[in-house]
């Protein structure tokens, strides 16, 4: 099995499981765990993320790139092309082509900005995507399993600050969009 000599944890676990600052005060995160935590959040989660990715688009016969883009619509209910092909980092042209095969495949359609008729606006169509919505079960079930170990409050806890974390994620990137950056 593949181990990385940097994933041991900065925190510790005290002996019922739970977490405990490397300073050994409970319940009081110090600055080795919020870091490990931004860690977790920032580059561990997104790298399985996109194992799973991978994965979904074997099953759907996508290219992971994609996924990843359809991801990003549906996240944000609706993207301009331009801020799509900014969020995934390809040539406008890319771009185009990654939406005509969406399109083409009946996840994305294409609309008019209400306010700005020059903008194409992307949604995702509901129907086609049910499926890309859903918790992958594996996960469902991960995550049943280990709220079946700690207390309920500290899994409503958990809810709560990881909803903050994503609702002010959510916000920035929003901002970096309507910032814009300089064109590739």
């Amino acid at each position: 099995m593949w181990r990385s000599e940097n994933s041991l944890p900065l925190s510790v676990l005290a002996q019922d499981g739970s977490a405990v600052a490397a300073s050994g005060a409970p319940g009081v995160p110090d600055e080795a765990m919020l870091r490990e935590l931004a860690m977790v959040l920032s580059r561990k989660l997104p790298l399985y993320y996109e194992a799973s990715l991978a994965r979904l688009a074997v099953e759907v016969d996508l290219p992971q790139a994609d996924l990843r883009a359809l991801a990003f619509v549906m996240e944000f209910g609706s993207l301009s092309t331009g801020h799509l092909a900014q969020l995934i980092g390809i040539s406008h042209g890319g771009t185009t082509a990654m939406i005509d095969r969406l399109e083409s495949g009946g996840f994305l359609q294409r609309d008019r900005d209400e306010n700005d008729r020059r903008v194409v606006v992307l949604r995702a169509v509901p129907e086609r995507c049910e499926a890309l919505l859903e918790p992958e079960l594996y996960v469902l079930g991960r995550l049943s399993s280990i709220a079946r170990q700690v207390a309920a409050g500290d899994v409503v806890d958990t809810y709560d600050f990881l909803m903050r974390c994503a609702a002010f994620f959510k916000k920035d990137t929003a901002k970096w969009l309507d910032e814009g950056l300089p064109a590739r």
